[in-house]
Order: C-alpha cells, then sequence, then structure tokens
C-alpha cells in the first residue's frame, strides 16, 4: 500500500459574489487537484473502507467523461489500489481525454451496452461485476454508499454553519444526503438535479428517503438541467462565461454550471433572497471541462 491521503485541514472556504456578499460560493474545487470537491468528501471513506479490510480491487461504473471514475483511477494510482471502470457505451474509436488518463493512472476499462448500464442500480448488475472481481469491492455509480454519504457531511467545515441556504447539485444523490443528515437546525438544503427525469425524481426522493430523510428537510429545485446530463445550453455557456470573467475561477459544466444559473435565476425571480446567507457548492470537476 502506497502513502495514505495526507488529511486536509478543512476550515471555511467560501468566497463571495462580486455582485452580491451575502451569496458564497464554497470552494470544493481547491481541496485537491484531481480529487476534489464531493469526489474528495465520497471516494476518501470508501478507500479508508477497503484499506481497512484488506480490499486491493475497486470497481466502479460511469460514462466516458465520469468524474467519479477519473477521480477513483487517480485515487488508485496514488493510493495503491487496483481500479476498474465500467464504462457505458460501445468502446470508442477515439477515448475522451477523461478515459485517456484513467488508462495512464492504470485503470482497467470495460465497456458494456447502454441496455446493460441501464441496469446499473439493480441487484443483478452488482452480482454479475462482483463475480467478475472476486474480493473487489463494487461502488454504485457517483459512490452512492452509506460511508460517502456519511463523508459528505463534512462540507459542512468549507461552508461553515452560518448559512440560511445551502445550494448543491445532485446526481448520485450521495452529497445532498449528506448534507441533509447532517445540516445546522437553521439551514434549509437545496438540491439542483443536473439531469432530467419525467419522473420528477421520485427515484431520487425515495433513495433519500430509504437513508430517514423526510421530505419536509430540504428541497429540490428542478427545471434547471437543460438539455441534460452533460449536455450544455447556450444560456448555460453564456453564463459560465460571464460568471467566470467576474469572479475569475472557472465552473464545471456537468455540475456547477447548471446549479449556479440555478441559483442566479432564482435571485432573479426573488431579489428577497438577498437577504439570506446563501452557499452554493463548487464540487470540483473541472477536469469535465476537457469534453
Amino acid at each position: 500500500m502506497k502513502s495514505w491521503p495526507d488529511p486536509v485541514r478543512l476550515d471555511v472556504d467560501r468566497t463571495p459574489w462580486n455582485d452580491c456578499e451575502t451569496i458564497f460560493t464554497v470552494r470544493g474545487d481547491r481541496l485537491h487537484p484531481v480529487v476534489s470537491g464531493n469526489k474528495w468528501f465520497k471516494l476518501l471513506p470508501l478507500l479508508e473502507f477497503a484499506r481497512l479490510r484488506g480490499i486491493q480491487t475497486l470497481v466502479s461504473v460511469g460514462g466516458p467523461y465520469s468524474n467519479h471514475l477519473h477521480a477513483l483511477a487517480y485515487a488508485g494510482h496514488r493510493w495503491g489500489f487496483d481500479t476498474v471502470g465500467i464504462v457505458r457505451g460501445p468502446e470508442p474509436d477515439e477515448y475522451s481525454q477523461t478515459l485517456q488518463d484513467c488508462l495512464a493512472w492504470g485503470m482497467t476499462l470495460r465497456f458494456i451496452s447502454r441496455t446493460d448500464y441501464a441496469e446499473r442500480y439493480s441487484t443483478r448488475f452488482e452480482e454479475q461485476w462482483r463475480a467478475e472481481y472476486p474480493g473487489g469491492h463494487f461502488i454504485a455509480e457517483g459512490g452512492w454508499s452509506p460511508e460517502a454519504i456519511q463523508g459528505s457531511a463534512n462540507w459542512w467545515q468549507l461552508a461553515g454553519r452560518d448559512l440560511d441556504w445551502l445550494v448543491c447539485p445532485v446526481g448520485s444523490g450521495t452529497t445532498l444526503a449528506g448534507l441533509i443528515l447532517s445540516a445546522p437546525t437553521r439551514c434549509r438544503v437545496v438540491g439542483v438535479p443536473v439531469y432530467r427525469d419525467p419522473d420528477e425524481y421520485t427515484d431520487l426522493r425515495r433513495k433519500l428517503a430509504e437513508q430517514g430523510i423526510s421530505a419536509d428537510r430540504y428541497r429540490i429545485w428542478s427545471g434547471h438541467a437543460g438539455r441534460g446530463f452533460g449536455r450544455s445550453s447556450e444560456a448555460e455557456r453564456t453564463f459560465g462565461e460571464r460568471f467566470e470573467a467576474r469572479n475569475g475561477y472557472e465552473l464545471d459544466p456537468v455540475y456547477t454550471r447548471k446549479t449556479f444559473l440555478a441559483l442566479a435565476s432564482r435571485l432573479n425571480r426573488d431579489p428577497s433572497l438577498k437577504d439570506s446567507r446563501i452557499g452554493v457548492l463548487h464540487t470540483g470537476g473541472l477536469q469535465g471541462r476537457t469534453g
């Protein structure tokens, strides 16, 4: 086993928006150059889980531009695990930069059909891949697990506990669950799904309920996924360019840009929100800009 990750000193790290000093970006993008933002909080507990049990191989699933697989591949390379990425879709003629990085860091890539990928949350899917890599540890898409949910509670050390609202992107829902379970009483937690769901996020709400989280403990701001997961609209691109020019740091196109635009839209519709102290998570993932 290679040297273990040094503890990160978690102090409040947030940057006020230039046009509103009561709105803060919680700077998870500054945690680590590769395993940044929510990936740091989600992956480190899973690595610790594996290390304590002598597990050598970590198997997980994602798309060809997956921040999760990218961070997992680097973590395995850096801290001494074998990693396997189960990738959505047929093997491409030309790999994305994300997959090139994964290969360079030693990740074994296994490509599966979109039909099989649609079964990734099923018990059958997990059992199949556990059988292929006996003794390995299967990590659900986005890291969803009790360990990663608990690790996500550490976001509050960056966000501070004096906020009235905390807004975060939602993919797997892991970060949202961890935030809600550890939220200060005074703070309302808001999730912004970055993917479309014609069922109005019923599965997400069910997953949260299974963690003992009642619907009155959070809010979902839907309708901000634009063209869908991983797809950018002209409005999103324009907002991102203007925001970055004003504030001096980059947003990733998959998660933070959609979420920051959602918050800006809400502020425009309801200026009274500016009377509250609002934090919005920058969950890192800037490698996604290469796609």
